[in-house]
């Protein structure tokens, strides 16, 4: 194994060797083999072209991509993905071999993944400083455009260095949204934090330091829409708001945000079905909400709970007065210890221990989960109007939330709309059975509640209706809506 030197002659020193920590390389892997779940401690996002040897980054990725896939990542089940080649004497497998022998504490393993992104971020450097060098010398490149790539490769590393690769604002994401649509188209005040939803506040008040939520949703009901304005509620009342999206991408985020402040549906915005004018009136809204959107990081990659629990630490730290939102519960990944639990065992472990580091990080913690499939599930199959209205009556409890999340909750909050359920059972045009349907229809379009199934604080249940406006997929407060009518 040889590390390769540069000729650093035209800077007027002697030729040295390109930054490498060879043995932090070989003691990490070497721990990671005794152990896997050492992966966890990693908190950089440390990468395969990061090792200084492509024969050490190779190792790394095999034994990343075992672990993503759920299976053991050993000397022995390693060694037939790796290509075979003479190390240092030794074959592949012997050399593999060794590397776990000679593994020394798990607990270094965050300092060597720091070394090894240190001297990476160290040649980085260097290769950035004699691409700078070709740009001056150069006169067939546009020297500004240049530089400004070649600062946006610095920041990258500047970020790598700090573990803040992967979390990006919102208003990042509400820049690229917006980026994209135009491609298409050519607090104080109150204890805890406050959300700015007067219908909940009214129900169960500010979220408090140390409490879990759980919001709870079938297909279609509103939860993520729900979970979307609290933040937009807590963010613009100068909380700051940590994220993690299983569901949805942060430029699909940004589309629904910019959609509810300026009446453009996030679909038309994505397929660029917009006028020059709404062009411009988004452009105009993701500018006044670039304030508040730099309070919200996101993380829209699959994250295990132990990886939440470390970022969730961190940003305790940086950002206090703040609050974090899972969604959801289900699309957290799955990492050794929790592979082998069913999906209702998965559920409540997951809830037990966001409700352990809401209460070590004094921090209010919103979780998302799914109801029960059958949920809303009709018996009668001979549709009458009773029907209709035994599909609607039908409120959901905590007792329907999928793997008993419930159980370690302070509040349990269900949206819950009734229109989508009668959509699954629109009757044929022109059936005797569809004037009956519509009529049904008519009475709960443009309707929904908002139910606290459960809590520790607060009476239970509780129901408020409120209004739903499909265009911009946000609920809105009726008494609100009648007090404009009356001005």
């Amino acid at each position: 194994m040889n590390v390769h030197p540069i000729d650093m002659s035209m800077h007027g020193t002697a030729r040295r060797e390109l930054p490498a920590n060879v043995e932090a390389e070989q003691a990490l892997l070497g721990a990671l083999l005794v152990n896997n779940t050492a992966l966890d401690a990693i908190r950089l996002p440390l990468e395969a072209e990061h090792f200084s040897e492509a024969v050490h980054g190779k190792i790394f990725g095999v034994i990343v991509e075992s672990a993503r896939q759920g299976r053991a990542a050993t000397t022995i089940t390693i060694k037939n993905r790796l290509d075979e080649t003479v190390i240092g004497g030794m074959t592949t497998a012997q050399y593999v071999s060794k590397l776990a022998v000679d593994a020394v504490n798990l607990v270094n393993v965050p300092d060597f993944a720091y070394s090894i992104m240190d001297c990476a971020a160290r040649r980085a450097v260097i290769s950035i400083g004699h691409k700078m060098e070709d740009a001056a010398f150069s006169t067939d490149m546009e020297i500004m455009d240049e530089i400004e790539a070649l600062r946006g490769r610095l920041d990258d590393i500047i970020r790598a260095l700090n573990g803040r690769t992967e979390a990006r604002t919102l208003a990042e994401g509400a820049k690229r949204a917006l980026e994209s649509t135009a491609t298409a188209y050519k607090g104080s005040g109150v204890a805890g934090v406050d959300y700015g939803i007067r219908f909940l506040m009214d129900m169960v008040g500010p979220f408090m330091p140390g409490q879990l939520i759980v919001i709870g949703g079938g297909t279609k009901q509103g939860k993520s829409s729900l979970i979307e304005q609290i933040i937009h509620g807590a963010a613009s009342n100068g909380h700051p708001v940590w994220i993690y999206s299983g569901e949805m991408g942060i430029e699909e985020l940004a589309h629904r945000s910019l959609s509810r402040v300026t009446d453009i549906q996030a679909w038309r915005q994505i397929r660029g079905k917009v006028t020059e004018r709404e062009y411009e009136q988004l452009e105009a809204a993701r500018r006044n909400a670039e304030t508040w959107q730099d309070r919200c990081f996101i993380r829209d990659d699959s994250m295990t709970l132990s990886q939440i629990e470390r970022d969730l630490k961190d940003f305790a730290k940086r950002h206090p007065g703040g609050m974090a939102i899972i969604d959801h519960i289900g699309l957290v990944e799955r990492d050794r210890e929790t592979g082998k639990l069913s999906e209702t065992e998965f559920g409540p472990f997951v809830t037990r221990r966001l409700k352990m580091v809401a209460n070590r990080l004094r921090l209010p913690i919103v979780a998302a989960a799914q109801l029960k499939k059958n949920t809303f599930a009709i018996e009668d199959r001979k549709m009458t109007r009773a029907t209709y209205m035994q599909a609607i009556g039908r409120r959901p409890k905590y007792a329907d939330i999928y793997g008993s999340c419930e159980k370690d909750a302070n509040h349990v909050i269900i949206p819950y709309r009734a229109e989508p359920i009668l959509q699954e059972l629109e009757p044929s045009e022109g059936s005797e059975l569809h004037p009956i349907w519509e009529e049904v229809m008519s009475t709960v379009r443009g309707k929904a509640e908002i139910i606290v199934a459960l809590s520790r604080h607060t009476r239970w249940p509780q129901r408020k209706e409120v209004g739903w406006e499909g265009a911009k997929t946000m609920f809105t407060d009726l008494q609100a809506r009648d007090q404009e009518r009356f001005l």
